[in-house]
């Protein structure tokens, strides 16, 4: 795989790295309901984990003699059932785990070098640390959901 594959790669995930910064932050300080101190703060601090995931894909991008873009995917700005945000963060965490799974595929072969070893264990890291993320999160979701509806419902 030659470089500016890698960084290209590198760009289109710097991208929804960002998109999950920015996501978290704005989850942190829209969150309504009964558990939203709680959630705030889980949320805040993933937006943390999330901003040195930002740090360490532009760092890669800017050794590989590139300069990072400052794009950001989309992502829902209006949410504020803790429901449908931790659903939403879960499908967004899966989703990037599929595509980092797909990145260790695509810079692994038997000939390769030790740059491509290096951006193998880099994606490796980036999707065990997405994967438990959206475990993590599927476990709030039976417990909010059902406080979410009970606290309303009486």
């Amino acid at each position: 795989m030659q470089i500016n594959q890698i960084v290209s790669m590198l760009q289109e995930d710097l991208k929804n790295e960002r998109k999950h910064m920015l996501f978290y932050l704005q989850a942190g300080v829209m969150v309504q309901g009964l558990h939203r101190e709680e959630l705030s703060e889980m949320f805040l601090k993933e937006a943390q984990d999330e901003h040195q995931h930002v740090v360490m894909f532009s760092r890669l991008i800017v050794q590989l003699g590139s300069i990072p873009n400052q794009e950001v995917a989309s992502f829902p700005t209006d949410l504020v059932c803790p429901l449908k945000i931790i659903q939403y963060a879960r499908d967004m965490e899966q989703e990037v785990s599929e595509i980092y799974s797909k990145r260790m595929i695509e810079t692994s072969n038997e000939n390769r070098g030790s740059f491509e070893s290096y951006v193998n264990l880099f994606y490796e890291d980036q999707l065990q640390d997405s994967q438990k993320t959206a475990l993590e999160l599927n476990q709030y979701i039976p417990s909010v959901g059902w406080n979410f509806q009970n606290s309303f419902l009486g």
